[in-house]
């Protein structure tokens, strides 16, 4: 069936919905147009976001294939001290998503593994100048339980889709969340100071 044919049965050609994938991505940066293929592919069933993301972008003269995460941008580093420092990560499981998200994307080549284990933590946290993990497995399964990694085999743990969107999109976080507590205590010694002026006030009047 010709494409003509496809769109005069009202059905959408591979090559129209090529386009309006590359149109909707161009927008976004590397890193975030790799998520967006790979979480497309597991949405839809397919075997990897690799064999959707360099036909799509071919078929469209002039653009440019969405890059895998660690291939580059202003993240990217083969230094897990100096990755850590960028994520600035606030917790360690959060720390956990990091080294899992480093050692599979951005270490090189010869270091690149696909699952962590309790050492490999151990050992990421000593490299980075971080305080160790008073109990890394317990810290592993935590991650998990926070939906960043997944179980590949007894003890050792890989990233996933959420994980990887947390590291490469979300983190460093803004650190805004303390922000209104400070904001809420000045509100109430503020009250209580209006509260006592009125009162001493009312004392004056009587």
């Amino acid at each position: 069936m010709t494409q003509q044919t496809q769109q005069a049965n009202g059905k959408t050609s591979h090559f129209d919905a090529a386009k309006a994938i590359v149109e909707t991505l161009k927008g976004l940066d590397k890193t975030a147009q790799a998520l967006a293929m790979r979480f497309a592919a597991e949405t839809l069933g397919l075997q990897s976001a690799s064999a959707t993301q360099t036909p799509a972008a071919a078929l469209v003269p002039g653009s440019t294939p969405a890059l895998p995460p660690g291939s580059g941008g202003a993240t990217h580093s083969t230094d897990i001290k100096q990755f850590t420092a960028v994520k600035a990560p606030k917790s360690d499981q959060q720390f956990a998503a990091v080294v899992a998200y480093f050692y599979r994307f951005e270490a090189p080549e010869a270091q690149r593994k696909d699952t962590i284990d309790a050492d490999s933590l151990l050992e990421a946290a000593r490299l980075a100048g971080r305080k160790r993990p008073g109990n890394p497995r317990f810290t592993l399964n935590n991650a998990k339980n926070a939906g960043y990694l997944d179980v590949a085999t007894t003890g050792k743990y890989r990233i996933n889709s959420v994980g990887e969107n947390l590291v490469a999109m979300a983190l460093p976080g803004t650190g805004s969340e303390s922000a209104p507590a400070r904001s809420a205590g000045k509100k109430k010694i503020v009250k209580k100071k209006t509260v006592r002026k009125t009162a001493k006030a009312t004392k004056s009047r009587g």
